[in-house]
């Protein structure tokens, strides 16, 4: 196979079920400017519903429901602890996140479970060879993705969303104005949970298999694919369509650098310090791109200021020769 085929296939097959979980990272990271480490359960708990749904016949559909549904509870039990018992959201998640794990052990039973020979979304298309394998599922996975993406920025566009992206920019403001601020957090993390419930259940009918630890550092490489994508496009906070654009460029090129340092040799267990390392370089590029600015803003600001005082020189000499 083409080594760039091969890359290619890799980075969608494996990069397009994380969207979701990534959109719901944006939807606490960026507009709420906050951590909420709930969403990793959250990435195991979809999946391991929907595994042992699925080892039970019921329907893929509803499997994949029934994930989101109680991954979006967890969002909701993050809530209530933020706001009934003033816990900071990450501090609140990060007790979830601990508590789920042992909920998500007793769902599956065991620390892994198989998928191999029950029905899901791909099961029917596993006949194939590898490369068509891997584009009829990128299609599919694509086709969901584009209605669920579709429906997160209809959410973001409508009245509830606008409330929402007020409260995360100025909370104070947004009070003065009527918004329930408690009801905007609670949307925020239920979407956000319910997003990475998705992404977990696509995630195990792709590679056949739910694992206990699956989770682990979604929020971290969510959070360097959103970086990666705001650096590469920059879209405004108004702008819905290019955010969630953004969003799923960050998480394929995110995706295709580790397709690529497998390729080059890296083993799996080295991926967490290529993930460590594509965050800091997003950190330090939004640093950087953020100090070119406010400098190109001074010297524009400068020239500008030069130019007036010109003006006003000139104007007082006319006056003195008169």
């Amino acid at each position: 196979m083409n080594p760039i085929f091969g890359i290619s296939g890799d980075t969608l097959v494996t990069g397009l079920p994380l969207v979701p979980a990534f959109m719901g990272i944006y939807l606490v990271f960026v507009i709420r400017s906050d951590f909420d480490l709930t969403v990793e359960a959250s990435f195991t708990l979809g999946g391991a519903v929907s595994s042992v749904l699925l080892q039970h016949a019921v329907p893929v559909a509803v499997a994949m429901i029934a994930g989101v549904l109680l991954a979006g509870l967890a969002g909701l039990c993050t809530t209530l602890l933020h706001i009934g018992l003033r816990i900071p959201v990450i501090l609140a998640g990060l007790v979830m996140a601990t508590g789920l794990y042992s909920v998500n052990l007793h769902i599956m039973g065991q620390p892994t479970i198989s998928l191999l020979g029950y029905p899901t979304l791909f099961s029917r298309f596993q006949t194939l060879s590898l490369m068509r394998y891997d584009l009829v599922t990128s299609l599919i996975t694509a086709a969901v993705l584009s209605v669920v993406l579709a429906l997160v920025g209809i959410f973001l566009l409508s009245d509830i969303g606008l409330a929402l992206r007020c409260a995360g920019v100025n909370g104070s403001f947004a009070r003065s104005q009527g918004v329930n601020t408690h009801l905007t957090t609670a949307l925020a993390l239920c979407s956000a949970n319910a997003l990475a419930g998705l992404s977990g259940a696509l995630a195990v009918q792709q590679q056949g298999f739910a694992d206990v630890d699956m989770g682990t550092g979604v929020l971290l490489a969510g959070i360097g694919a959103v970086l990666l994508g705001q650096f590469l496009l920059r879209p405004s906070g108004s702008n819905v369509l290019k955010a969630i654009v953004s969003v799923i460029v960050g998480t394929l090129v995110y995706r295709l650098v580790l397709a690529i340092a497998l390729r080059v040799g890296l083993q799996a267990t080295d991926l967490n310090a290529v993930t460590a390392l594509i965050l800091v370089a997003c950190f330090a590029l939004r640093r950087s791109s953020d100090a070119l600015r406010k400098a190109r803003t001074r010297r524009v600001f400068r020239s500008e200021r030069d130019i007036v005082a010109e003006d006003d020189l000139r104007a007082v000499s006319s006056r003195r020769s008169c």
